[in-house]
């Protein structure tokens, strides 16, 4: 609708809006930061929010929202990588396989985006039915971890040529699935998180090095998103709300810093659940629940009643022994260290060679 677009470029810009938009960019720098996930997630769900209860004019613009939330991760992205940049070089092969199974997946996705541009109601259903499946695996993921009174163990650390090869199939899966939901959606946040809750989880790959793959693969998306935004409407939106953009780098990168400092608390216990929680709203969101929709609403509720219910079993347990992983020699694998424990002044796995991110800031 065109009371969407300011008549005049340049027109002076609203409070309430502006601090709508700081106030999401504050929230997902920080969590972005602390568990590598949910920046986005989290800037469109306070923008949405705040557009449902009409706090502030332009709330409604999808395009607006689009087109911060874009500036937001390019602020934050680059940085983050930098931070963890001696980390990504040495796991050069691990994101190449990543990077080539995008690739296809990208087409693939931009290709039916462009064939289902005539009928919506296919691309409504494939959100749908991609975030019912990441609604259920969130909800799965959560009873599983918070059903578990143990620390989970870090496996052993490996190279770059061992975890590449052990996990060659799944990162060349894991690339293509992001690639697909990127271009059809553009959601390449949730496999990830999928990817991370479970691998992790499992010991197969340690917090270290999927924190450090997920910024650098993130990195390759924010710039495909925002190479994407070259339309003539998006260019007149940015002239015409160029004060609210600017309003976005300062806090952003504070609050990256902040998050990037609490994040060396988690543990990698409550970084799986961090993200699994991050999976869980996002999943919502994309069920509707935000525009009220009976499908979102059910969701919701199901997931209030079930949260009681596993407190209350979680709380009536019994201790359990700590969780083993076995090594390739057989040998158990030994508890996580100070740095699981959430003593070490170390981020959750990135060990002594990660970036100073107050430096590269």
């Amino acid at each position: 609708p065109s009371h969407h677009l300011p008549t005049k470029p340049g027109l002076a810009m609203n409070p309430g809006t502006a601090l709508v938009v700081v106030t999401g960019c504050c929230f997902g720098a920080f969590m972005r930061a602390a568990t590598g996930f949910g920046g986005s997630t989290l800037f469109v769900l306070i923008w949405s929010l705040c557009g449902q209860f009409q706090v502030a004019p332009d709330l409604d613009s999808a395009l607006l929202m689009v087109l911060l939330g874009t500036v937001f991760e390019m602020t934050t992205s680059p940085i983050l990588f930098a931070a963890i940049g001696r980390q990504a070089l040495k796991f050069w092969r691990s994101q190449s396989l990543l990077f080539v199974g995008s690739i296809p997946g990208t087409v693939l996705g931009l290709y039916l985006l462009m064939q289902s541009t005539e009928s919506m109601e296919i691309l409504d259903t494939t959100k749908i039915v991609l975030n019912a499946i990441f609604y259920i695996v969130a909800m799965y993921r959560l009873t599983i971890e918070l059903g578990l009174d143990t620390e989970i163990p870090e496996p052993p650390e490996q190279t770059d040529k061992e975890v590449s090869r052990k996990l060659c199939w799944e990162f060349l899966v894991v690339g293509c699935v992001t690639g697909f939901l990127n271009g059809l959606i553009g959601l390449p946040g949730p496999p990830m998180m999928v990817y991370t809750a479970t691998a992790v989880g499992a010991g197969r790959i340690s917090a270290k090095t999927c924190f450090v793959l997920t910024q650098s693969f993130f990195l390759v998306t924010t710039l495909m998103r925002f190479a994407s935004l070259t339309s003539q409407e998006a260019q007149e939106m940015c002239v015409q709300h160029w004060q609210l953009a600017a309003v976005i780098p300062i806090p952003s990168l504070l609050a990256l810093w902040f998050g990037w400092r609490e994040g060396k608390r988690f543990n990698t216990k409550a970084l799986l659940r961090s993200v699994l929680v991050l999976l869980l709203i996002s999943s919502l969101m994309g069920l509707g629940l935000l525009e009220a929709s009976l499908l979102g609403i059910a969701a919701l509720a199901a997931a209030l009643v079930w949260l009681p219910l596993l407190l209350v079993r979680r709380f009536l347990a019994a201790p359990k022994e700590p969780t083993k992983f076995v090594s390739e020699g057989g040998k158990d694998a030994e508890p996580c260290p100070a740095t699981c424990a959430g003593d070490s002044d170390a981020k959750p796995g990135l060990g002594d060679d990660n970036g100073d991110l107050a430096a590269v800031v």
